[in-house]
């Protein structure tokens, strides 16, 4: 075909296009068409997520305005877990290869849907912002996991207010499992969802989107919630445990290494399990990002402490595990800027614990 007949054939197919878009929009208002359940799709995880406004005790005093993911389990009890008092979550573990099917329903007074972040799905299962739904609503999500064993996590994805909802509460993790050999599991086993938030005089949450800067960059929060809380001290006992570690901060990159001077133990990334574990004196970790670290305290006394840190880096670039380039300046807000050091979590070997 010359380029006279390639012009002429791509002008018919505009036309047609301008002519009947309603033969294009029926075609995809069908493929999106999920508001009811496939009665020929067997799922080994049925579940009702509704997303909700609701307030919790997060600092000391008034509770804070929070949005959550209501959960309701329909079939696959042991396949979803809570995060002890905390308003985060659910937590999802389910099997490659395993069906899930998920109802979602808004009872935000703003539309929403789900992204599934990290996990190859189909595109009208991916929670893209066109299929965002109203309040009162539902959208039923129904797709096999073929994604390799590992960390990922989910979260609304509506056309320009994702940051905020997520920044309220509505964030969880999925987690893929297989036959993991010599691995922790069960309480060895421990998700770690870092964020940054900035709180107002009356406990309520603070979202800055006042300037243009803050809309496009982001901005920075002067308190550290792990798992929703800011009591960021956690028991271990002598052993050895498995940390799923999400950076679910607006904009904050962390550089993550232990204070004893051990090596950051990595066993898995993004995109699932390492082939062998890494290690690295620090790991750099952006907003989104996942990571998997082993960390033994079999060795450590009883009430001796170690702490998970974010090391000092300078503004600029960082330079991620993967080799990407991460901006590190500072961005607007009241947060301490990205590269300045400081404790994320403590780990304290409970006395009750034993040998």
């Amino acid at each position: 075909m010359n380029r006279k007949q390639f012009l002429m054939h791509a002008s018919w197919g505009t036309a047609i296009s301008l002519a009947l878009p309603s033969l294009v929009y029926c075609s995809s208002e069908a493929e999106a068409n999920r508001n009811e359940p496939d009665p020929d799709f067997l799922p080994d995880l049925d579940i009702e997520l509704t997303s909700v406004s609701d307030s919790t005790s997060i600092m000391p005093g008034k509770p804070t305005g929070i949005f959550r993911y209501k959960t309701k389990i329909i079939q696959g009890n042991d396949k979803v877990m809570q995060l002890p008092d905390s308003h985060l979550g659910p937590v999802i573990k389910i099997r490659k290869g395993e069906k899930i099917r998920v109802r979602y329903k808004n009872a935000l007074a703003q539309e929403s849907i789900i992204h599934w972040h990290g996990l190859h799905v189909a595109p009208e299962m991916d929670g893209h912002p066109m299929y965002a739904v109203a309040k009162g609503e539902q959208y039923v999500y129904e797709f096999e996991v073929n994604n390799r064993p590992g960390t990922y996590w989910f979260h609304p994805h509506p056309d320009k207010i994702t940051g905020p909802q997520v920044y309220y509460g509505l964030a969880g993790m999925f987690i893929v499992e297989d036959d993991e050999q010599n691995l922790p599991n069960g309480e060895y086993d421990i998700p770690l969802i870092i964020q940054d938030r900035i709180f107002d005089d009356r406990n309520q949450l603070v979202y800055l989107q006042d300037n243009r800067m803050s809309r496009m960059q982001g901005f920075l929060g002067n308190q550290i919630l792990i798992n929703g809380s800011p009591d960021n001290t956690m028991k271990v006992s002598k052993s050895t445990y498995r940390f799923r570690v999400l950076n679910g901060s607006n904009s904050r990159i962390y550089k993550l290494a232990w204070s004893d001077g051990a090596n950051v133990i990595v066993i898995g990334t993004d995109g699932g399990l390492l082939p062998q574990p890494a290690r690295k004196p620090y790991v750099m970790l952006a907003p989104g990002e996942r990571i998997e670290i082993w960390k033994d305290f079999s060795e450590m006394n009883v009430e001796e402490q170690v702490y998970l840190k974010s090391l000092p880096f300078n503004d600029g670039t960082a330079m991620g595990m993967g080799g990407g380039m991460m901006r590190g300046g500072m961005m607007s807000g009241s947060g301490p800027s990205n590269g300045t050091g400081f404790d994320i979590c403590t780990f304290r070997v409970n006395p009750e614990s034993g040998e």
